[in-house]
């Protein structure tokens, strides 16, 4: 009789702050390109454009919550559709989700390389960039092959060091340069975003808060996946909002709207790469160093 394989199953050893950290990672990172792709629709409403999507993230996230807790399984939102309707569907949302990653890892490392391009100039700049964001992608394609527990540990220092460094920014935008004038100044009802211009903001806004679906793919790699998902999820909902709703008010009184010189209102914010910094956060960071006249 043929020996049976024996199944092997994967190790529960996340616990809650491991699962926070992975998966602030994955949506507090979204704030450095999707902050000036919100501004460039949204203009002066980036701001409430940005509370109303984190309105709706707190409601994903809550039913991402139950969701997991009730089906404790890697898969996400394909594991919740199996259960919920068939194979067909779950396949549906896997494959959207896949999609969804592809593109998020591919914007993510492409922005690495011009963020570091502070210390090494050509990084901003094809080929450097490109090439610069498949070694961030190689390495860390390498750190998760050889283990959970390493990749966790990185995710744990870099997520603390990243919610810090944006922590900081905000203290010092909102003790520096914050300008309630400003800010009203900014908005144009109606004229500067249109409301279509608003209404697509929203939806745009939501791909800073991708993410939030890493925390049911690692459910069956948490100790306690009853009590520490459940926790996680909420600890990353409070943090990436009040990061989402603060920072664009400090970006806003830093790189206030404007007239062009086609008589267009833009924000630096949201101007393309060949026209502004698109390193908007750190953008940010340099008028704190030195404001505008």
């Amino acid at each position: 009789m043929p020996r049976r394989r024996r199944q092997q199953g994967l190790e529960r050893v996340l616990g809650t702050p491991a699962l926070f950290a992975t998966a602030y990672g994955n949506v507090g990172s979204s704030i450095y390109y999707a902050l000036g792709v919100t501004a460039a629709i949204a203009l002066g409403l980036t701001p409430l454009v940005f509370v109303i999507s984190g309105l709706i993230f707190a409601a994903t996230a809550a039913t991402y919550a139950e969701g997991t807790v009730l089906f404790p399984e890697a898969g996400g939102s394909a594991s919740f559709a199996r259960h919920a309707f068939n194979e067909l569907v779950s396949f549906a949302a896997g494959w959207a989700q896949m999609l969804n990653y592809i593109i998020t890892v591919a914007i993510s490392a492409f922005f690495v390389p011009h963020y570091l391009s502070i210390f090494w100039e050509p990084l901003r700049t094809n080929p450097w960039d490109i090439i610069g964001g498949i070694v961030v992608i190689v390495l860390l394609v390498l750190l998760n092959i050889v283990g959970i527990r390493e990749a966790a540990r990185l995710n744990i220092f870099l997520a603390l060091v990243d919610f810090a460094t944006q922590l900081l920014l905000v203290v010092l935008g909102f003790a520096l340069i914050f300008s309630v004038h400003t800010l009203t100044s900014n908005v144009h009802w109606g004229i500067a975003p249109t409301w279509a211009s608003f209404a697509l903001a929203v939806p745009v806004a939501m791909i800073a808060y991708t993410g939030i679906e890493t925390v049911s793919n690692l459910a069956e790699e948490a100790r306690d996946p009853v009590r520490s998902i459940p926790s996680s999820i909420r600890w990353v909902a409070v943090a990436v909002f009040a990061i989402y709703f603060t920072l664009p008010l400090v970006a806003l009184s830093a790189l206030p709207v404007f007239k062009d010189a086609a008589g267009h209102y833009v924000t630096k914010l949201g101007l393309p790469p060949d026209e502004s910094d698109n390193r908007r956060v750190l953008a940010v960071l340099r008028y704190l160093e030195a404001p505008a006249t």
